[in-house]
């Protein structure tokens, strides 16, 4: 199976050793999974008609069966590229409140006989709410992919060095890392946040008026990041509207509890949960230092043995190629040059990759 990866370089080419966000975390995956991937680094800066002809031209060139796309921006999966004659999957892993215009993009993928997958239930559910708001059609999907899973051996349970931790993007809009540390500034907690050091001045301005907190680790490595995470008695998810979690799953799969932020008594990371123990929700500085209080002493075994069987790396591929498979065979069934039996007519661009 031979797969077209656009990738967004807005934090940088995609680079087998640098992974800042989820998204790209999950572009990592998909091209660790398969043999035949090849990425296609896309600037935003360019034209959306430049980035739109050069993944089809070269999409077309390596003659490949499908394109997995994972950014709602029209150089990704916006009106130019859905006359693509390769297949097109694109993974919503947005939430609901990046606007209404996601809602036609979603429509004409649909409509254009290409598939729409989304990342969890909760998430779907925050679209169709969107939907409703905006008198819009209801938002149909082909199913859920889940984000993450587990692989290899089980990491080793480490000694408990920090009371608390949190993983996240230095971002005061969404992430926003630091309320760990604001809401618990009354306790005498042993908290860490790992972040990075951001490029731009909003961020910079974040980081600087939160530098003032102990255990701030900046850039450290993946296998570095894991390592702390492991030293971790809870793990505090600070995005509220999360679509999914993939740092909560990597502190389940080390076997540590989770304490989801939450403005509606729901999280998306719920259902990354293989008990309901396993996690608390929460909404200020007491219910989070509440919620540590009640991990004390829980069996961080179960939570991985628990963990690593809900989420299994074979579990993963399969449901992912069966979900690439129906894709393609959607695609073929419905697209009229499949119909009418006719070699669809492509018009070839060179593409400077």
């Amino acid at each position: 199976m031979r797969i077209a990866l656009p990738y967004n370089t807005h934090f940088g080419r995609y680079d087998t050793e640098r992974v800042v966000g989820g998204i790209e975390k999950f572009c990592h995956q998909i091209n660790d999974t398969f043999d035949d991937v090849y990425i296609i680094n896309i600037d935003n800066n360019d034209s959306i008609k430049y980035n739109t002809a050069k993944i089809k031209n070269f999409a077309k060139k390596i003659n490949a069966d499908i394109i997995i796309s994972n950014w709602p921006q029209g150089s990704f999966s916006g009106a130019k590229m859905l006359n693509s004659e390769v297949p097109i999957m694109f993974i919503n892993h947005t939430h609901g409140g990046v606007g209404g215009s996601i809602l036609g993009l979603m429509k004409n993928i649909m409509n254009k006989n290409h598939s729409c997958y989304m990342v969890s239930e909760w998430q779907h559910n925050q679209y169709k709410l969107l939907a409703n708001i905006k008198n819009a059609d209801d938002v149909v999907i082909d199913g859920y992919i889940n984000s993450s899973y587990v692989i290899g051996d089980k990491p080793e349970l480490l000694n408990i060095e920090y009371d608390c931790g949190t993983i996240g993007r230095c971002d005061p809009v969404e992430k926003k890392p630091f309320i760990m540390k604001d809401w618990l500034r009354s306790y005498d907690w042993q908290t860490v946040v790992i972040t990075n050091t951001p490029i731009y001045e909003k961020e910079l301005k974040y980081l600087d008026k939160n530098s003032h907190w102990n255990n701030i680790l900046l850039d450290m490595n993946h296998e570095d990041v894991m390592k702390t995470l492991s030293k971790c008695g809870t793990y505090f998810s600070s995005m509220w509207n999360e679509t999914w979690g993939i740092t909560a799953l990597e502190a389940l799969s080390h076997g540590i509890p989770l304490i989801l932020n939450t403005k509606n008594g729901e999280h998306a990371s719920i259902d990354l949960c293989a008990k309901e123990s396993f996690y608390k929700l929460v909404t200020d500085g007491v219910e989070t230092h509440d919620a540590i209080v009640s991990f004390e002493g829980i069996d961080r075994k179960e939570i991985q043995d628990a963990t690593w069987d809900k989420h299994s790396y074979e579990k993963w591929k399969t449901s992912f190629i069966n979900d690439i498979d129906r894709t393609i065979e959607k695609y073929k069934k419905q697209n009229i040059y499949y119909i009418m039996g006719e070699e669809p007519k492509y018009v070839w661009r060179n593409s400077n990759l």
